[in-house]
């Protein structure tokens, strides 16, 4: 069984673990080296996977490198990171995986503003748990997932009001609806997708401004019949 902990997600930093007690792999490291370490109670994850080069996802990648630790990224996340060719840097590609240890890790293509931004599918057997963020889009339909990680970052009746009375700028408005996830968007992901065996959901990156953590959780939850969790707030 594959289990989620979450120990920071929005715009200043993203950190996660999924783990089945032998294998443990974080997903995202946009947090100072030793703030993740206290975090996560100085664990020591046996890989890392980058959705893409944004500081608030890759910001301790080379330090978890220099400490002997396997992160895998795109090769365009690598580059526009910074990040130098090591053996302890792995690249992806769409439709690619990697095993570690009992648990496989795919990675497909996702949409946002970073030069190759990736998902991640997640699968030891018994779960299968999707992960993705920082996309205004999912073109794929996944099978048998049984939990789900995946951005909510705002709703477009959210976001024309706050445009409207001037709080959001016109330029941001702009760059959501190319670089992050609407709830409008996640409704439909969940329609195309078969949830029969999806046992918890968590919404991931949900903007302070520009969200409803409540109304979000009401609403997938009445969409999917199953268990939300909100995962924080930017």
């Amino acid at each position: 069984m594959l289990n989620i902990a979450v120990y920071a997600s929005g715009s200043s930093g993203n950190c996660y673990t999924v783990s089945n007690g032998r294998a443990t792999v974080m997903l995202d490291c946009g947090l100072p080296y030793h703030r993740i370490q206290e975090l996560t109670g100085f664990i020591r994850p046996d890989a890392i996977f980058i959705t893409h080069e944004h500081n608030d996802h890759v910001k301790a990648a080379r330090e978890f490198i220099k400490r002997g630790v396997d992160v895998y990224m795109s090769q365009g996340t690598a580059e526009a990171a910074g990040i130098p060719t090591s053996h302890r840097l792995g690249i992806m590609k769409h439709c690619q995986s990697v095993r570690i240890d009992t648990i496989t890790i795919s990675a497909f293509n996702t949409q946002h503003d970073a030069a190759e931004p990736l998902g991640f599918l997640l699968d030891d057997g018994e779960d299968r748990v999707l992960y993705a963020t920082d996309t205004y889009y999912i073109h794929f339909k996944f099978p048998r997932l049984t939990k789900i990680m995946v951005e909510a970052n705002y709703s477009e009746p959210i976001l024309e009001e706050n445009v409207f009375s001037g709080s959001v700028p016109e330029a941001l408005r702009k760059r959501l609806r190319q670089s992050h996830f609407s709830l409008e968007n996640l409704k439909d992901f969940f329609k195309a997708n078969d949830l029969s065996k999806v046992k918890e959901i968590w919404l991931i990156h949900l903007s302070a401004g520009n969200a409803n953590p409540p109304l979000f959780r009401r609403e997938i939850e009445a969409l999917t019949g199953k268990p939300v969790y909100i995962a924080g707030i930017d």
